[in-house]
């Protein structure tokens, strides 16, 4: 007699165990990485509970996915043949595995990223994979997380083999092997559903509260990771759009409708044309510059003084979360992070800061300490206006100490800073540098020759790591990418050695990743990195310089200030941009993608449904904000969309338009 109930039961009773891990695995990410007192906090109980029932919902989603087809196509095999034990067996082992896999992954990405699986997982295929994956080995417990997840997938798959094998639950009554499998093709229809009046559940949907971390609470590792895929497959197009569509997200910024801007005449800086080196420092971020005391905790090293004469704007922070969408946004106008690896890599964009330099007579230059075909830079580069590019080979060839420092992501900074350095006492006309630096990144290791400052790594506990060795490395590699900038300011500052001067600007590629966040608290701290700015009191004189080190501002506006401090009467591609040492507040707004849009009236916080604003707090620190939130205005929150649709409607005109 054909009972289907064989195999229904024992893979209702593993949907169970899966949905009991999925749900002890959010109850571990709340327990990480939510504040004890937003939990404890009477107004956001409601908003608490409905993140576990939401989130529960997606659970079942996925469950239904992976425990419900298995289910409906072995109940029809089995009318066929018993001999599917085995089969079933293996098949739950391998999906347990992989979805077991992926919740584990999505805890230790979140540590990381501070976010659930996003766009970013990409970077395992597209940046070096064997470096990603020796990061992963040495920061996180590998072994035994593999060995807990095949234990957790064995475990299924042995009772799911056992109890069809031996027909544990085989009974004759006909009636009740009816209403079970109807009652249980309809549970999984709806828990894939996930709704019974609403439309199916979705990421519209999974948004519970002001606060942001509680919806990033929501999505399950497999949900999270979909939603990745999707904006993956959105991300890498490009559509034909009209200058008409441009123009009218202007409006709706408020701004004026022209895409390009243009430097004030300045007749010193069209003869003496100064040099000027742009560092994007890797993991620069304020979230660890707050610890800095020049006693007891040095972050700056040599840095120090020139970080006290030159200009530094506190309330700054990256416009992405990570090195690629960094380098393509700041470098090529794009929210695209791989562009140099989609359809249009053979594309010449046109309106690249380095095509801004060379059309006002620089030779152009970009230095890595890693390697040039790291996302096909190599080739990339040079159709964007780069006359010389330099890696890590280069380096080792011209300082051979160098490979002695050499890691899986690239050679110490100190080289690249040297290169340059070099480059700028041989060059007979005026140079653009860019310098890409990697120290300060995974696996955390300073040259054997170098020194640490005083450092106290008990001002990260509670904050990053486990052990002060691991927050002492963190704080080590920190130190010493700082002090090898001050170490080049100090070479170049020796006017005797330099036949022109010299501008300096650094800032962080995105914030130090893995470190706690006290949300709402630190909202904006979370995304900060300074922007630092050195010029000589000599080229000070030469131009009317307005300072405020709390200026809104983000990375969209880093190459037009350089531009209005380096260049004459240039014409540019503003991208939303404006220099940060005018008087014009056009374009007051910081932006961190798909997390937060700060004014000169406070954060954003894009990551809360409904979207809610943070006043600024009145203490020295630029970041700190008041907790006492807002909602939105509908003027504020169409602000903040219309510019988004700007960034994708700018690289998708800047593409289709060199293309046509």
């Amino acid at each position: 007699m054909y009972q289907p109930s064989i195999v229904i039961v024992p893979l209702w009773l593993i949907f169970i165990y899966q949905f009991l891990l999925l749900a002890a695995h959010r109850r571990a990410m709340v327990k990480a990485f939510v504040a004890q007192d937003i939990l404890e906090n009477p107004e956001h109980q409601l908003s608490v509970r409905r993140m576990f029932a939401l989130g529960h919902r997606f659970d079942m989603k996925v469950l239904s996915m992976v425990v419900g087809i298995p289910m409906i196509i072995g109940t029809v095999v089995l009318y066929f043949t018993s001999h599917i034990a085995l089969g079933i067996a293996i098949v739950m082992f391998v999906l347990c595995l992989v979805l077991n896999g992926i919740i584990v992954g999505n805890f230790y990405y979140f540590k990381t990223y501070n976010n659930y699986y996003d766009i970013f997982m990409f970077g395992l295929v597209e940046d070096d994979t064997q470096a990603v994956l020796k990061n992963i080995y040495e920061d996180y417990p590998i072994i035994r997380l593999v060995l807990g997840v095949l234990l957790s997938a064995l475990l299924p798959a042995y009772f799911c083999y056992q109890a069809i094998h031996l027909n544990w639950f085989a009974f004759d009554a006909l009636w009740l092997q009816i209403i079970l499998s109807v009652v249980s093709v309809l549970c999984i229809a709806l828990a894939a559903r996930g709704a019974i009046r609403s439309k199916p559940l979705g990421r519209g949907q999974a948004q519970v509260s002001s606060l942001s971390i509680l919806n990033k609470m929501v999505p399950d590792g497999v949900t999270a990771m979909s939603w990745a895929f999707t904006d993956r497959k959105a991300q890498i197009s490009f559509d034909v759009v009209t200058a008409e569509q441009g123009k009218a997200l202007l409006r709706r910024m408020g701004e004026i409708e022209d895409f390009h801007d243009t430097t004030p005449k300045n007749n010193y800086l069209a003869q003496e044309k100064p040099h000027v080196v742009f560092a994007l420092m890797e993991s620069f971020g304020n979230n660890i510059l707050i610890h800095d005391h020049a006693e007891h905790n040095d972050l700056l090293g040599r840095l120090r003084p020139y970080w006290q004469k030159g200009f530094v704007f506190e309330r700054f922070c990256s416009d992405y979360d990570g090195t690629a969408p960094s380098l393509a946004n700041i470098f090529f106008h794009s929210d695209i992070q791989n562009i140099s690896q989609t359809i249009a890599q053979h594309t010449s964009l046109g309106e690249t800061p380095f095509e801004v330099y060379k059309a006002q007579g620089y030779k152009t230059v970009f230095i890595t300490a890693g390697n040039m075909m790291w996302r096909n830079l190599a080739n990339y580069f040079p159709l964007q206006g780069v006359d010389e590019l330099y890696d890590q080979n280069n380096m080792m060839e011209i300082f051979p100490e160098a490979k002695a420092s050499l890691s899986y992501w690239g050679v110490a900074d100190e080289y690249a800073f040297a290169l340059a350095q070099k480059l700028l006492e041989e060059s007979k006309e005026p140079l653009f540098i860019s310098i890409l630096t990697m120290t300060n990144h995974p696996p955390y290791k300073v040259p054997a020759h170098y020194h640490l400052k005083p450092l106290q790594p008990a001002c990260l506990q509670g904050r990053y790591g486990n052990e002060d060795t691991e927050r002492l490395a963190v704080l080590g590699t920190y130190q010493y990418a700082c002090d090898t900038l001050g170490g080049f300011l100090q070479a170049i500052d020796k006017k005797d050695t330099q036949a022109r001067q010299i501008i300096v600007a650094a800032t962080g590629d995105h914030h130090f990743r893995g470190v706690y966040v006290n949300q709402p608290k630190e909202v904006f701290l979370a995304k900060s990195v300074p922007f630092f700015v050195y010029l000589s009191s000599d080229l000070q004189t030469q131009m009317d310089l307005s300072f405020d080190k709390n200026r809104v501002a983000s990375h969209k506006d880093i190459m037009p200030t350089l531009y209005h401090l380096s260049l004459s009467q240039a014409t540019y591609w503003h991208g939303c941009g404006r220099s940060l040492f005018s008087t014009e507040q056009r374009f007051e707004f910081a932006y961190n993608e798909k997390s937060l849009f700060a004014t000169v009236e406070g954060v954003m916080d894009l990551g809360a449904q409904p979207c809610i604003a943070y006043p600024w707090s009145s203490s020295e620190s630029g970041w700190k904000v008041e907790v006492n939130s807002r909602p939105l205005t509908a003027s504020e929150q169409d602000k903040a969309l219309a510019f988004q649709d700007f960034i994708r409607w700018q690289i998708n005109y800047l593409v289709t338009q060199a293309q046509s």
